[in-house]
C-alpha cells in the first residue's frame, strides 16, 4: 500500500508553478566544539502526567529543593518505573550531579532517555547535550541533532541554539548556514542573547541581501529524521509529534512544507500541513492509535521549483 500510495501522491513540476498554486496542489493531493550545553535542572516546564503521579512528583521535587536527596530518590525511583516522565528525569539529574547518589553519566544518560522517549523536552535537550559530547554515552553527533531537533521543535531556546552550531559546523548534519541562521533567529526570538551575537556575526560574516544563484538551480531533498520514538497515548486532547528533517544546504533561498496523511481502512486522508523555515515541527495529531505517513517539500521561493523527501512512516499507539 505505502509503494502505491508514493505513486498516487507524486507530484509533477511545471514551469512557472507559483508557490500559492504549490500549497493548493500539495492540499488538495492529500562542527566546532559547541557552547551552551548546559544541563537542563528545571523539570517544572512539562507535565504529562495524572494528578495523584503529578503529587509524588512534586512531594520529590520539594526534597530534592531542600536538598534532601536521598528522600527524592527514594520517591521519584518507583513513580519513575511505572512512567512518570518527571520522575525518570529527577532521577536522571540525581545520577547526573552526583546528588544523593554517586556520579554516574551512564545511568543518568539511561533515565534521561526513558523521560526523552516519553517526550519530555527538558530530558530530549539533555540527550542531545550528552551525545554531542560523548558524556554517559559514546559521542554521535547525528544522534545530537536528532534529539536538539526533537526539543527544539517544543521551543526550548537553548536546544535551538545548539541545532544552530551543528549546521554551523556541519557535525551530524549538512552544513548548511541557512538553517543555522534559522535556529540562531528562532532561539534568539525565545530571548537566548547568545544567539543573537551568533546570528549577528553570521550575518556580518556572509553579508546580507546574498543574491540568489541565477540559472536552474537543483534543489537536494531534505532527510526525515524524526520521531525519534514511537509516540504513545496519554492524556489530553492530542499527541505531540515531533517531526524533523537533516536539510542540505541550498542554491537559492528555501522554505519547507511538510504534509502528514493517516492510513487507514479507507486509504489515505491528510490531516496536518504547513510551511515552515526550520527544519523540526511539533504536530498535534488525534489521540487515537493510528498509523501515518509524512514528507517534508523543499520549495525555492525565488524561483518555481521544489523536491519532495522520501515518504516517512511512524505509528501511534
Amino acid at each position: 500500500m505505502w509503494r502505491s500510495l508514493g505513486a498516487n501522491l507524486t507530484l509533477h513540476k511545471r514551469a512557472g508553478v507559483s508557490r500559492a498554486t504549490l500549497l493548493a496542489l500539495l492540499v488538495v493531493l492529500t562542527f566546532a566544539p559547541l557552547t551552551g550545553h548546559a544541563i537542563s535542572r528545571d523539570a517544572t516546564e512539562q507535565s504529562q502526567t495524572s494528578d495523584a503521579s503529578q503529587s509524588g512528583y512534586e512531594v520529590g521535587q520539594s526534597a530534592y529543593a531542600a536538598g534532601r536527596f536521598i528522600d527524592a530518590l527514594r520517591i521519584w525511583r518507583p513513580l519513575a518505573d511505572s512512567g512518570d516522565p518527571r520522575a525518570a528525569f529527577g532521577l536522571g539529574l540525581l545520577y547526573d550531579l552526583g546528588e544523593g547518589v554517586g556520579q554516574d553519566a551512564a545511568a543518568a544518560y539511561v533515565w534521561y532517555r526513558r523521560a526523552a522517549e516519553a517526550g519530555f523536552a527538558l530530558a530530549e535537550f539533555n540527550i542531545a547535550v550528552m551525545c554531542d559530547s560523548g558524556l554517559g554515552t559514546p559521542r554521535n553527533p547525528a544522534e545530537a541533532a536528532l534529539w536538539y531537533a526533537s526539543a527544539a521543535a517544543h521551543g526550548n531556546s537553548r536546544a535551538e541554539y545548539n541545532l544552530a552550531q551543528l549546521y554551523r559546523a556541519g557535525e551530524g548534519v549538512p552544513r548548511n548556514l541557512d538553517m543555522a541562521e534559522a535556529w540562531y533567529a528562532a532561539a534568539a526570538a525565545h530571548g537566548l542573547s547568545s544567539a543573537a551575537s551568533k546570528l549577528a556575526s553570521l550575518h556580518e560574516a556572509r553579508g546580507v541581501g546574498t543574491v540568489p544563484a541565477a540559472g536552474n538551480p537543483t534543489l537536494a531533498p531534505a532527510i526525515p529524521t524524526g520521531p525519534p520514538v514511537t509516540p504513545v497515548l496519554g492524556e489530553g486532547e492530542n499527541v505531540p509529534v515531533e517531526l524533523s528533517w537533516a536539510a542540505p544546504a541550498q542554491p537559492v533561498p528555501v522554505d519547507f512544507f511538510v504534509q502528514v496523511l493517516a492510513l487507514d481502512t479507507a486509504g489515505t486522508h491528510p490531516i496536518f500541513a504547513s510551511y515552515l523555515k526550520r527544519s523540526a515541527i511539533l504536530v498535534l495529531l488525534p489521540r487515537t492509535s493510528a498509523r501515518y505517513a509524512w514528507r517534508v517539500y523543499t520549495v525555492a521561493t525565488s524561483v518555481a521549483d521544489y523536491v519532495p523527501s522520501a515518504w516517512s512512516y511512524f505509528s501511534v499507539h
